[in-house]
């Protein structure tokens, strides 16, 4: 009996060797299943969404790109980069404005509040970017910025 034990021991010993390969490339094969649908998503892309902060600062990266390739120094490609951002909101306030003189729908006095809000702050820019170009103007000049580098930032400029 003793015997029958150990054969049938060694009977289930070879059993489970027989079955492990089988069972191991059952395993392998559904491990590259899994890696090939894995490779097919990477191979599509990867998706990232931006905050709305991020788009901006990578649309203003695009957008300077000239400036931060320019051989100026460092605080007049800043001062560049801070015209350009008030040029593009001055850009805005107009389009506004074109937009509410446009509008018929809207209560006269409404409109004509709205026109004098909008105004204002077409001024207040106005100005502010003038001085701003008259500070970078006599900021270059100050630092001893050669004529040609004072034109290169002036053409960086429009």
């Amino acid at each position: 009996m003793v015997k029958m034990d150990l054969n049938q021991m060694l009977n289930l010993s070879i059993q489970n060797v027989v079955s492990a390969p089988a069972q191991v490339s059952a395993a392998a094969e559904n491990n590259a299943s899994n890696q090939e649908k894995d490779n097919s998503k990477a191979q599509l892309g990867i998706h990232v969404d931006l905050s709305p902060l991020g788009l901006q600062k990578s649309k203003n990266a695009e957008r300077d790109k000239d400036i931060d390739e320019s051989e100026l120094p460092d605080n007049v490609k800043q001062a560049l980069k801070a015209i350009r951002d008030k040029q593009e909101e001055l850009e805005k306030k107009q389009q506004e404005l074109q937009q509410l003189m446009s509008n018929s729908a809207m209560p006269a006095e409404e409109k004509q509040e709205k026109l004098k809000a909008l105004q204002a702050e077409i001024s207040t820019l106005s100005r502010g970017l003038l001085d701003s170009k008259n500070n970078l103007i006599s900021s270059m000049q100050d630092q001893g910025l050669t004529e040609q580098q004072i034109q290169t930032a002036m053409a960086l400029i429009d």
